[in-house]
């Protein structure tokens, strides 16, 4: 049966005028090729084909506007099966699907079989979606992508908040920032557009892949209990709680790390560790300074202490650096020289043709150390040195009674293999 459109819309759009509740759930058809009316399980079913377009007014007023190729009306149940090239807009937000169902009763547009949501810079793009119209959200399952000014996220399930910009993200989440190449994965995450915030939880790993101007590649990788990202006023990574960092030749633990972009550095907090090559640095907070992707310098503030073995065949014997505040030079990643300052003590053991000799103890106002190839090559103290010479007679087996105050060795440093760090296990101490 085919009627022509002034009578369909007669037919949709009841003539005796409604109450506001009634006229909410009012589907107006504006336009469609065909009507046919059949019936589908007892059901009085309208079918609309060619340029289907029917609008309906929103609780808070503003149409909500839906188009198709082909829709199926439930007279009974008020909801509509659409078919072909489906939109729905509804102010800033519209939605694209190849099927779908517009739920009148809720004001419920839920699409099928490839979905797609576009407000302003954002748009999401997922296998099936719900939209929910008076909310201004929206639940996408299933190869979830989001793209924004500055993020791509991918996920298996996320839900979209229109008027906070915000999206949850659940389910092998990936985050790749694009101006920094920075990837971050995780199990679930809030993301706030307008805030320029995302937030990842549950096993968080973040991801850097620099290449140098030499073409050499290094892979930064970062796990913590949480992480986030900022990029409100500056841009900032930051991960909090069990932190372990491994980068080159370089590894951390600390209970905080953020990491400034644009000044291309990294600050540890709540005890931090790091080992550089044999070194082993603590100290109640730590600066790195990175220069053309490489280590150039580490800063130590209060209780500053470097580590490092003596000799591989004598495990109890470790050269010793303490002060207020101890900085580290690095070229190509190689320690080049060490300053320490306030409060400056050394310890360091001696050899005769490699067969152990005693050791150094030395204090001053500052202490300078420099290195060739690694070894030390020139120690230099300044201002009210004391020094004394331990004799191998009287350290041999008694190592740990001559150890600096504050010292500390820690196993089980971070390592990586591929873009993953093992040797997870916190805080373990020889």
């Amino acid at each position: 049966m085919r009627l022509p459109m002034f009578y369909t819309a007669i037919t949709i759009v009841s003539l005796t005028y409604p109450s506001p509740a009634q006229q909410s759930k009012i589907i107006e058809l504006r336009h469609a090729d065909r009507l046919e009316g059949k019936t589908i399980n007892n059901e009085e079913v309208r079918e609309l084909t060619g340029s289907v377009h029917f609008v309906q007014i929103a609780a808070e007023g503003g149409l909500v506007k839906v188009w198709c190729d082909r829709a199926l009306r439930f007279m009974i149940q008020n909801k509509i099966e659409l078919y072909g090239n489906v939109k729905v807009v509804r102010d800033s937000v519209t939605i694209r699907s190849k099927e779908g169902v517009y739920y009148a009763e809720r004001r419920m547009m839920e699409g099928k079989n490839g979905v797609r949501l576009d407000r302003g810079k954002t748009s999401l793009t997922a296998q099936n979606g719900e939209y929910f119209v008076d909310e201004k959200r929206s639940h996408f399952v299933g190869d979830v992508v989001l793209v924004d000014t500055s993020t791509t996220i991918t996920c298996s399930e996320m839900y979209y908040f229109e008027e906070e910009s915000k999206s949850i993200a659940v389910g092998n989440v990936h985050v790749f920032d694009v101006g920094n190449a920075v990837n971050i994965y995780g199990d679930s995450l809030i993301h706030i557009e307008q805030r320029k915030f995302t937030l990842v939880l549950k096993q968080p790993r973040l991801v850097k892949i620099d290449t140098s101007a030499s073409g050499t590649i290094d892979t930064m990788v970062v796990i913590s209990r949480e992480m986030q990202s900022i990029k409100d006023t500056a841009e900032l990574f930051v991960a909090i709680d069990s932190v372990r960092l491994v980068k080159d030749g370089m590894s951390a633990r600390c209970g905080k790390a953020t990491f400034f972009v644009k000044n291309d550095f990294i600050a540890l907090q709540t005890h931090p560790i790091i080992w550089s090559d044999d070194n082993q640095i603590t100290g109640d907070s730590i600066r790195i300074r990175m220069e053309n992707k490489k280590l150039r310098s580490m800063w130590v503030k209060n209780r500053a202490m470097a580590i490092s073995r003596a000799d591989t065949a004598l495990p109890n014997r470790f050269n010793q650096l303490t002060g207020r505040e101890l900085t580290m030079y690095f070229h190509e990643n190689k320690l080049e020289q060490v300053d320490v300052r306030k409060n400056a003590t050394s310890l360091y053991y001696l050899f005769d043709n490699k067969e152990p000799n005693g050791a150094n103890k030395s204090s001053g106002d500052r202490i300078y150390i420099d290195f060739l190839a690694g070894d030390v090559d020139r120690i230099k103290i300044v201002g009210g040195v004391l020094g004394q010479y331990l004799p191998e007679r009287m350290i041999l087996k008694h190592e740990q009674d001559y150890n600096l105050d504050g010292f500390r060795w820690y196993e089980n440093r971070p390592i990586r293999k591929g873009e993953h760090i093992m040797n997870d296990e916190y805080g373990k101490t020889n």
